[in-house]
């Protein structure tokens, strides 16, 4: 099997954690380098960028560095140079006299190119959108999204042989908002790296630090860490001990807005920064925590919760679709339906409090996180990759 991947403003050798780079890159990452490892020829399209000097990546997969627009431009000015990233990708493959049998997207703007190069290679697209404007918009009003976003993914979904989901919820929203026939759409969560993401030696049978919150992804509006820091400020007045650790990125105006908001609650001291950290350090420092903590208005996923869980560490996350996938409620952490702050503060100090509910919920977490691999989220793409190539193939009189 010959597979192009597009990611457009993805690059999956970008260090996760930062603006614009998250769960998708790991995913473009772990899925692409595990095709590529069962044999398979995995080619993953992504822009050149600011970053490539600084970013190492060594895998099975070959990645190849679109020129389109200056390396430096912000996401939201992508839209306008998708036609020179098209051609330049077109014309690549044609000085190499390369084929592909499908072609995989990631995220509108490279759902965009898939459809063009699907039209053009005439070859199957299957799409994944990771998060759509249309959740983001209903769970967070306020945030702008362009009309050409709304217009793009409804085309994409339409176009493509196969959308692929995460979750139910997921594939519900897409069949109604897009008006899909539900075989069209096809459910593969994402996984973890069990063997990376593990207790490390040093922690093994080692009680977690009770008065750790832990915190892992980017400083986003619609993470909710104004939630998480009010929550924590009410965990401080009982809790001298508890001390807050927020792992992640930003833009550099969201930085200043957290610090100053966690200067306004006096918990300067109580709160650690250490920005975006290397994959290789994550395990540690999910170990050490007695629970992770996203309150999240949205998550298609939640990778970082799913690490977290196959650390063994319980979860306190908003009861959304994507981590409701994930957590337990009661037996891997906890649900939180309402965004409000003391709901979030009652259970991280529950946990904190209870040794013997935080090591059962450690355990329960560990156990659920062993259930999704991402060798298995390979396997079941690659199944939908020769199903498509496969119907494709069929003359259309015999379909």
């Amino acid at each position: 099997m010959r597979i192009a991947t597009i990611s457009v403003h993805g690059c999956p050798c970008i260090q996760p954690g930062g603006t614009d780079a998250g769960g998708m890159n790991v995913y473009v990452d772990e899925v692409s380098d595990r095709l590529a490892k069962r044999g398979h020829t995995v080619r993953v399209y992504a822009r050149a960028h600011a970053s490539m000097a600084n970013s190492a990546c060594q895998r099975s997969y070959e990645l190849v560095h679109i020129p389109a627009g200056q390396p430096s431009l912000h996401k939201d000015e992508l839209p306008d140079i998708l036609p020179e990233f098209v051609s330049s990708v077109i014309a690549y493959a044609e000085r190499r006299n390369l084929d592909h049998d499908v072609i995989a997207s990631h995220y509108w703007l490279s759902g965009i190119v898939g459809t063009e190069l699907a039209r053009v290679w005439d070859k199957p697209h299957v799409t994944s959108f990771h998060t759509l404007a249309s959740i983001k918009k209903k769970v967070w009003p306020e945030q702008s999204e362009p009309e050409i976003r709304f217009i793009s993914e409804a085309q994409i979904a339409n176009d493509a042989d196969t959308v692929v989901v995460w979750t139910e919820g997921e594939a519900d929203h897409i069949a109604t908002e897009f008006g899909l026939a539900k075989d069209k759409i096809a459910i593969v969560p994402p996984g973890v790296d069990n063997q990376m993401f593990d207790l490390p030696s040093t922690a093994k049978n080692q009680t977690k630090a009770p008065s750790r919150v832990l915190y892992v992804g980017r400083l986003d509006a619609l993470k909710g860490v104004d939630l998480l820091l009010d929550a924590f400020a009410i965990v401080s007045v009982s809790q001298p001990d508890a001390e807050l650790q927020i792992v992640g990125g930003g833009s550099s105006d969201e930085i200043r807005r957290v610090l100053s908001r966690i200067s306004k609650l006096r918990l300067s001291n109580r709160v650690k920064l250490p920005g975006v950290v290397e994959q290789s350090e994550l395990p540690e420092i999910y170990s050490s925590a007695a629970c992770i903590v996203a309150p999240s208005f949205h998550e298609t996923f939640g990778l970082a919760v799913l690490e977290a869980a196959s650390c063994g560490t319980p979860a306190i996350v908003a009861d959304v679709d994507g981590l409701r996938s994930i957590v337990v409620d009661g037996e891997t952490g906890f649900l939180v339906q309402e965004r409000d702050p003391h709901l979030y503060a009652e259970k991280i100090i529950r946990v904190m409090e209870n040794a013997d509910l935080r090591n059962a919920l450690s355990e329960s977490a560990r156990k659920r996180a062993e259930s999704l691999s991402w060798d298995n989220t390979a396997e079941s793409l690659l199944k939908i990759y020769n199903r498509i190539k496969l119907t494709r193939s069929i003359p259309s009189v015999l379909r």
